[in-house]
């Protein structure tokens, strides 16, 4: 019998504490640009067929169209950065694929509530813990190894992109 992973049907961003990101903005852009001058068109489906308009808004966490949960899609490599209702930065990368996992390997594990080291092969793009985006400032990486500065809860799983 082989093994199917589970994952959430949309990404979820949160905010600085941790909570899920609401009227939040999503921007998508050129890989290794800002995302908020250099845009690219985004799509709502895997088809690349309905363009997304920017910047995408969240409503509870998850990237919104006409008020509903949505999955996002790039043709390409691409820049991010997502903004609370203020437009403060939550999170910016010049060069991340995390949204259409093009070009990304997941590498899966499961906390016990106490391991706070997991090794990994190389520095990770971004971790997920139950399908949540962990805040870059919630781990470090040092020797092959991901350090979470709270261990990840039991049976919890986590999902480093690298």
């Amino acid at each position: 019998m082989s093994a199917l992973s589970i994952n959430p049907p949309y990404p979820v961003f949160t905010d600085t504490e941790g909570q899920p990101l609401e009227d939040g903005y999503i921007w998508i852009g050129v890989a290794n640009l800002n995302p908020l001058t250099s845009p690219i068109v985004v799509y709502w489906d895997a088809a690349l067929t309905l363009p997304a308009g920017q910047p995408i808004r969240t409503v509870n966490g998850y990237p919104s169209r006409a008020g509903t949960p949505a999955r996002l899609y790039a043709g390409s490599d691409y820049s991010i950065q997502v903004q609370n209702k203020n437009g403060s930065v939550i999170y910016s990368a010049l060069n991340d694929n995390g949204l259409n996992g093009g070009g990304a390997v997941a590498v899966n594990a499961v906390g016990n509530g106490v391991q706070t080291i997991f090794n990994v092969s190389s520095v990770p793009m971004s971790i997920y813990i139950n399908g949540v985006y962990q805040n870059k400032n919630t781990y470090s990486y040092a020797g092959g190894s991901v350090i979470f500065s709270q261990a990840p809860p039991q049976t919890s799983v986590i999902e480093f992109l690298l």
